[in-house]
């Protein structure tokens, strides 16, 4: 064996040596974790059950040590123990097991974020004196000059926290004046007395709440409270999310909801699909709001529109003589908007013989030219589904 096919042969021995110790003592480790007085089954980052030890750290209430086996310790984690919040500051990863140290969070940090809506998260605090001291429960330790350091979890809302954002803590104001964000899983705060202000909400412990709340309103745009469709038709329905009177597009987190799912099928972008005649109900939700739509769906008609022109049956040279249509549905008039034209016998040329010289919703006027002939009155409906023609001849004066 040569000297490198020798090295790694070392190496591997010490590896395997130093993996199966470790099993060994994670095993014995196990064994005995559940006996200890200082086990618990906590909750962290919202999974229960987690297996740990906790144990006291001196004489400093607010603060313990936490080891666990099996659920690596990150710091940020909030670890729920005792039916109290808790917030990592502190890891250490060691082969066999993972250790940490929590903080006691006394109370949450409550704002409005941009779009109105409350956001709220535990804080512990960070300062030196609270080292020496201690945080005695019930009261909270004011720094000098009515400053105060918290430590918040980093996540996607508290990332979003700015330099004069402000607080209410233990009724009174704070504004941030300093933001460390370069530690892994933490932000720390520096907060500064402030005066309250009217639109403060001492209630809530929410600062600037008054006129920054948000105030969602949902709206269907296209439909009534109630709405028919017939067995072979699909309705889209057009929402309108608006956050205190200006819309916003979130569409993606409006959801449909159907009462009976035989009668009718909504996809998630509020297109309508009937399934047999009924009746039904869609709820269009986002957040805490929603509103209620009735859709009937009634038996499929079968469509048989006609046209008919009404009006002479000539014009004289030069003359003007006004023509009138009607569009008709299995025999219920239609009140739309028509389109005449006019050719010559073949339907198709235009003709030279008359003019088209104004039309109106269902009514044209035509003026003849001063030969004699016949042109066909073309007429059909804004659908093209009723259409009809009308022979008119060209006569001379006499």
């Amino acid at each position: 064996m040569d000297y490198k096919a020798y090295k790694s042969y070392l190496s591997n021995i010490k590896i395997n040596v130093r993996d199966r110790n470790s099993v060994h003592s994670k095993q014995v480790m196990s064994s005995t974790f559940s006996q200890s007085p200082s086990y618990f089954q906590v909750n962290i980052n919202g999974e229960s059950n987690q297996e740990v030890w906790i144990t006291d750290d001196g004489d400093v209430r607010e603060q313990k040590n936490i080891v666990t086996l099996n659920c690596p310790l990150k710091l940020g984690d909030l670890v729920i123990w005792k039916d109290k919040t808790w917030l990592c500051n502190h890891v250490d990863d060691m082969d066999i097991y993972h250790r940490g140290v929590i903080l006691i969070c006394y109370s949450t940090l409550k704002w409005l974020d941009d779009q109105g809506e409350i956001q709220e998260t535990p804080f512990s605090f960070k300062s030196d004196t609270s080292s020496s001291f201690g945080i005695q429960e019930g009261r909270i330790l004011m720094m000098p000059n009515e400053r105060r350091q918290i430590t918040v979890q980093k996540n996607n809302q508290t990332e979003k926290i700015k330099k004069n954002r402000r607080f209410i803590i233990d009724g009174r104001a704070w504004k941030t004046v300093g933001i460390n964000r370069l530690i892994d899983g933490l932000i720390n705060l520096t907060l500064e007395e402030q005066d309250l202000i009217p639109a403060d909400n001492l209630d809530l412990s929410i600062a600037d709440f008054m006129g920054n709340i948000a105030d969602y309103q949902l709206r269907v745009l296209n439909v009534k409270d109630i709405v028919a469709i017939e067995e072979n038709q699909t309705l889209q329905l057009n929402v309108e999310l608006t956050n205190n009177s200006k819309v916003i597009e979130v569409y993606e987190q409006i959801t449909y909801s159907v009462a009976d799912e035989t009668i009718i099928s909504v996809s998630p972008t509020g297109l309508v699909s009937p399934l047999k005649k009924g009746t039904s109900k869609i709820t269009i939700s986002f957040r805490n709001i929603s509103q209620t739509i009735q859709i009937n769906v009634t038996s499929s008609t079968t469509n048989n529109y006609t046209a008919q022109i009404i009006g002479d049956d000539f014009i004289k040279y030069n003359m003007t003589k006004s023509f009138t249509c009607s569009f008709k549905d299995n025999g219920i008039d239609r009140q739309e908007k028509a389109r005449f034209w006019l050719t010559e016998t073949d339907s198709v040329t235009p003709t030279t013989l008359a003019t088209l010289i104004e039309q109106d919703g269902q009514v044209c006027k035509i003026k003849a030219n001063n030969k004699k002939g016949r042109v066909i009155l073309h007429v059909e409906n804004s659908t093209r589904l009723a259409y009809t023609t009308k022979a008119i001849e060209i006569k001379s004066l006499l």
